[in-house]
């Protein structure tokens, strides 16, 4: 069924041309901005974004002309028909040409004026904005359009995702939104591992079952790592991995390292079973040929020993935990220390990648909640380790099928190296006007007319430009499936509570006694 005009292409100073095009709403037409609308074009059809929407009266536009009238106390509206020359102009920017052959252009020349316009319709939208129909993800709704926003799994994940937003504008929403559809997907439409790195604990929901029935469970198909449990095994650090861990080491330190590693794995081969850190250590200390870097050298693998994070044998297979269709979620939320959090983030990054490239492990994602800290940009080394991995999977990691997503409320501060391998930036409500210009310098695909619309989203509301799309999307985000984080409480609810679990507690000790 034809779609309604809503207006007409006017001339003006600009155009309109190739890259601007701008009509006159007429009176019974609605638009918005952030909109969709297309015309015929001389190749087949032009689809165009609304950017702003400015409305005019010949009669208010000398303001000292309206403020003089209005001070002898008349009205300009029974004076003057000034209803009859009201009107509503839409700026566009035209995003591309469907051709008649069913292939898409780029506009090289201008419509003419007089074309009539209309509202998209939804064959031209999925099209022009790659948006897939039968196997694509399902994260929201285009807005002012009955369209569901159903992304392509490859162009959205393949290389890498950002997804950026100040505090409570719904990052962790959104990220569980993702996560819903990652695991309802069917096995013959191709599924991946996802491994979410949690530093404040906001996705254990989806490991336990769902106390309300109206909410999806997810539990059996999450596995919920709590930090504390995880040891790593030291016969499987190689001195590569030490030097990741330790980025201090020295040339001669590295070399000394790998001696007495190769040493204590001989004598692993020959029946003595596996080593443990302070064997290493102790390994170290007993190279008579370099006292001063022996220790030095173990006063760093001190420091590692101290964090108990090191034993024997690793506490776990990473075959047996990431598998496809199946969610892994490492809860650091109990961890204060950063130095533990970037040597866990470092250590499972690494394997992830090097088991990919082996083809031991399935595709996958690694989703870094809070990535600014883990890969902070100008930070020195030994207070970023996890960054050089973070930085070579993004680089690296599409040839492998190991993919990342960085989410960030400070993309002024994760690394530069990091976000501008993301091709795909979902981006919800930013205000800081550091971070804004930062995402305008390294998003291509944001324009003026977007990124003044950035500040004006509202909760649930979300950008994507990049890969995944042709052109920016405006969409609302869809209702979440699984249970809420147990943080995404109220203030008012938190604190009563608070008060009701300790009025319990005064009963309860008042009838003991």
């Amino acid at each position: 069924m034809a779609k309604e005009e809503v207006g007409t292409v006017v001339s003006t100073i600009e155009g309109p041309s190739p890259n601007k095009v701008d009509f006159v709403v007429n009176a019974e037409g609605k638009v918005h901005r952030g909109q969709f609308v297309e015309l015929d074009y001389s190749e087949g059809t032009m689809v165009c974004m609304i950017n702003d929407l400015q409305k005019t009266n010949r009669y208010f536009e000398r303001a000292e002309s309206v403020k003089e009238f209005e001070s002898n106390g008349r009205a300009m509206f029974e004076q003057f028909p000034v209803l009859e020359w009201e009107y509503l102009l839409a700026k566009t920017r035209p995003l591309g040409v469907l051709s008649k052959e069913g292939r898409i252009k780029r506009p090289s020349f201008p419509p003419g004026p007089g074309a009539k316009v209309r509202i998209a319709s939804n064959e031209s939208l999925k099209k022009i904005l790659h948006f897939d129909e039968e196997k694509g993800l399902h994260l929201g709704d285009l807005e002012f359009h009955d369209l569901k926003v159903k992304l392509n799994l490859t162009k959205l994940l393949q290389k890498h995702l950002c997804i950026l937003a100040m505090s409570g504008a719904g990052k962790s929403y959104f990220t569980s939104v993702l996560l819903e559809e990652l695991l309802d997907r069917k096995k013959e439409d191709g599924r991946i591992a996802a491994v979410l790195f949690d530093t404040h604990g906001e996705y254990s929901s989806f490991a336990e079952p769902a106390a309300d029935s109206k909410k999806k469970d997810y539990s059996s198909k999450t596995i919920l790592i709590p930090s504390h449990s995880i040891k790593i095994g030291t016969p499987k650090l190689s001195t590569g991995d030490f030097a990741a861990l330790l980025p201090g080491l020295s040339i001669p330190q590295k070399r000394d390292l790998n001696q007495a590693i190769s040493k204590l794995r001989d004598e692993m081969k020959a029946g003595l079973g596996p080593y443990s850190i302070e064997a290493l250590m102790r390994e170290v200390q007993a190279n008579e040929q370099g006292k001063k870097t022996a220790q030095s050298l173990s006063a760093w693998l001190y420091e590692l020993a101290e964090m108990r994070l090191f034993e024997e044998t690793d506490s776990f297979s990473l075959q047996d935990i990431v598998k496809p269709g199946m969610l892994t979620i490492i809860d650091l939320s109990s961890e204060i220390s950063d130095r533990r959090k970037q040597i866990l983030a470092s250590y499972f990054l690494r394997k992830l990648f090097f088991e990919r490239k082996a083809k031991k492990l399935p595709p996958f994602v690694a989703i870094m909640e809070e990535a600014h800290q883990f890969a902070p940009e100008g930070a020195k080394s030994e207070y970023a380790i996890a960054k050089r991995i973070i930085e070579t999977i993004a680089r690296e990691g599409r040839k492998f099928g190991a993919s990342i997503c960085l989410i960030s409320q400070r993309p002024k501060r994760l690394s530069t190296t990091a976000l501008a391998q993301c091709n795909t930036h979902m981006i919800l409500r930013v205000t800081n006007p550091y971070d804004l210009k930062h995402l305008a310098e390294s998003s291509e695909g944001i324009d003026s007319a977007s990124e003044r619309m950035i500040t004006s989203l509202q909760v649930g509301e979300a950008l994507i430009v990049g890969e995944a799309v042709r052109f920016p999307v405006f969409f609302k985000v869809r209702e979440r499936k699984s249970a809420e984080s147990r943080h995404e409480i109220s203030l008012e609810k938190a604190g009563l509570d608070f008060e009701e679990k300790r009025e319990k507690e005064k009963e309860e000790a008042e009838e003991f006694l």
